[in-house]
């Protein structure tokens, strides 16, 4: 006969992970959307035929916009990580990621998408932004959202799971019935 220590104990499912499936794929995203652009600034400032002073400003201007890619790629990294191990800590990428790419969708909407005023604006009026820009700026902001509600739901779970440990009794009786 096997003792209790022998026998394999199912693991508890911890708060979140029911959502930890979701997480992983929009980090994927994320990270992927970073590699591309990543991708593309090492393309255009290194790899294309442009004039060399074309290359040294995107060099200079896109540098920094690199480090904060390649910052955010080992955020999400981290943040896989803490998700596989069932932490709280590992929605907060998501959180931040979302919040601000849905603010940043909506400001730059704001002004791709008004009307031009001035003369001779009215064949552009007619126009209006590429079909392609507005398909963009609507993908952005619907990953942005769907990251916010898949972090804010995952952690409200933590949040709940918190609020059913504190609501029991801490006086040594497992069961007052």
């Amino acid at each position: 006969m096997s003792s209790a220590s022998d026998t394999s104990q199912p693991q508890l499912a911890r708060p979140g992970d029911h959502w930890r499936t979701a997480g992983f794929a929009l980090l994927g995203v994320w990270s992927a959307l970073f590699v591309v652009a990543i991708g593309l600034w090492v393309r255009v400032a290194f790899l294309s035929d442009a004039d060399t002073s074309d290359r040294g400003l995107v060099r200079l201007a896109g540098a920094p916009i690199v480090l904060v890619a390649i910052g955010l790629l080992w955020w999400a990294w981290w943040s896989a990580r803490a998700l596989r191990r069932g932490g709280r800590e590992g929605w907060t990428l998501l959180l931040v990621l979302g919040g601000v790419s849905v603010v940043q969708a909506i400001l730059t909407s704001r002004a791709v998408l008004a009307a031009p005023t001035g003369a001779g604006s009215t064949a552009d009026a007619a126009t209006g932004p590429p079909r392609e820009v507005v398909g963009g700026l609507l993908a952005v902001i619907a990953l942005g959202l769907v990251s916010v509600v898949v972090a804010v739901l995952a952690r409200r779970s933590w949040a709940a799971a918190d609020a059913a440990d504190d609501s029991t009794p801490d006086d040594g009786v497992s069961d007052p019935d």
